[in-house]
């Protein structure tokens, strides 16, 4: 079959279907670790510190990504280019769950971190490129995956750990990946590439304005906030060991999982939302108040104890509420780079990265010294900080408003 039966809207819904799967699998994997971590603990008998390194070591490689991302991937072929993460971040699935030792398993996190961070990225400045103006909409939709697969991961973690141990979802998970991964490069190898919304000529990506972009306060003010709201993404991963510390009888592994469960839908239904209403809602406007919103949320959840209910309704709410913050987020750095999406969104990622280095390293030595609920409000207070810098000191973009 040539790339020439094709036409170019059969190979861009093509495209787009498989960047929606690989987010969708990026994101189921992401959901399973938190589900996990209480049981890799006891697996090789660690401390909640140095349990804390296995989410460094990642967010070691995530931020690594996000340099790599922040002077390369607008460079180079996105097509082609994701569908090399996508078989990177498989094959690095599947050796975290055949990882012998301790060790072995931080040095394959900084891999998972890597590939599965520059995928994350590809996958949403793909779509970006693909659909120019239209693109709040569609890295919604994008992101509304990520909610699927992320609210199916602490399920998945539960049911393959009741099948075979903690290692099952990640053999498992990996080897879908790399499937799909295969199958994308050979059916664009097949049918052809789609060309993208976003003129992308090979001279101008060579040429990214380095200098505009460190100079741009928009840009420092959305990278510092995005580090702050960095402690969001800790309790997906964090919250079931801290719970599992707090009381292991009420909080198991299937508790657990269906509170991370009932963050996760109501992080489906923020996305969709916020895909629905993207061109009603101001981003900007929508992750200032969510930042406050879920700081007051999650304080109610602290002061709650051990209350299960609460606990589950709490985190369905905070899902509801700030699930959308990435979105919104990655669709404020594109709109002030367009032409450099994987650029601009790097940028404000590698700060977010390091937010998620911090987070956990200031909870883990926190949580050793007996003081695991007064970290948890280092993250309410971030949230807040956050709040401040979106009402007081960031800008919307021009596009936001309508501006060339």
């Amino acid at each position: 079959m040539s790339s020439l039966s094709y036409t170019n809207k059969k190979r861009l819904v093509i495209a787009t279907a498989f960047t929606f799967v690989f987010m969708a699998g990026y994101a189921l994997s992401m959901g399973m670790l938190g589900t996990l971590l209480p049981r890799i603990i006891e697996y090789f008998g660690l401390s909640v510190s140095a349990a804390s390194t296995i989410n460094i070591s990642n967010e070691i490689g995530n931020t690594s990504a996000m340099l790599f991302a922040l002077f390369v991937v607008d460079r180079l072929d996105k097509n082609r280019f994701l569908g090399l993460m996508g078989l990177f971040f498989g094959a690095s699935l599947l050796l975290s769950g055949i990882s012998p030792v301790f060790a072995l398993l931080l040095l394959v996190r900084v891999a998972i971190g890597f590939t599965g961070g520059l995928l994350d990225n590809i996958c949403a400045t793909y779509v970006s490129d693909l659909y120019g103006e239209r693109r709040a909409r569609f890295v919604s939709i994008l992101h509304t995956l990520f909610a699927i697969g992320n609210m199916a991961g602490p399920q998945f973690a539960s049911l393959c750990y009741s099948l075979g141990g903690w290692r099952l979802s990640f053999i498992v998970s990996g080897i879908v990946i790399l499937i799909a991964a295969v199958l994308f490069i050979m059916l664009m190898k097949l049918i052809g590439k789609p060309e993208t919304a976003v003129s992308l000529d090979s001279k101008k990506t060579k040429d990214i304005p380095y200098g505009k972009i460190v100079k741009r306060k928009n840009l420092w003010w959305l990278s510092i906030a995005s580090m702050m709201l960095a402690g969001e993404t800790y309790l997906t991963v964090g919250l079931p060991t801290y719970l599992d510390r707090l009381d292991p009888g009420i909080f198991t592994t299937a508790s657990c999982a269906a509170i991370m469960t009932a963050y996760s839908f109501g992080m489906l239904i923020s996305r969709t939302g916020l895909a629905a209403l993207s061109e009603k809602l101001s981003a900007a406007t929508y992750v200032r108040w969510a930042s406050l919103l879920a700081c007051i949320v999650f304080i109610v959840m602290l002061l709650s104890g051990t209350n299960y209910v609460v606990w589950i309704t709490g985190m369905f709410l905070f899902g509801v509420i700030s699930g959308a913050s990435y979105t919104a987020r990655f669709v404020l750095s594109c709109q002030e780079f367009p032409l450099f999406s994987s650029t601009a969104s790097a940028f404000t990622g590698v700060f977010a990265a390091l937010g998620n280095i911090m987070f956990n390293a200031v909870v883990g030595l926190m949580a050793d010294a007996g003081f695991y609920t007064e970290a948890m409000y280092v993250i309410a207070a971030a949230l807040l900080i956050a709040f401040i810098i979106f009402t007081f000191l960031y800008k919307a973009p021009a596009a936001e408003h309508g501006e060339a």
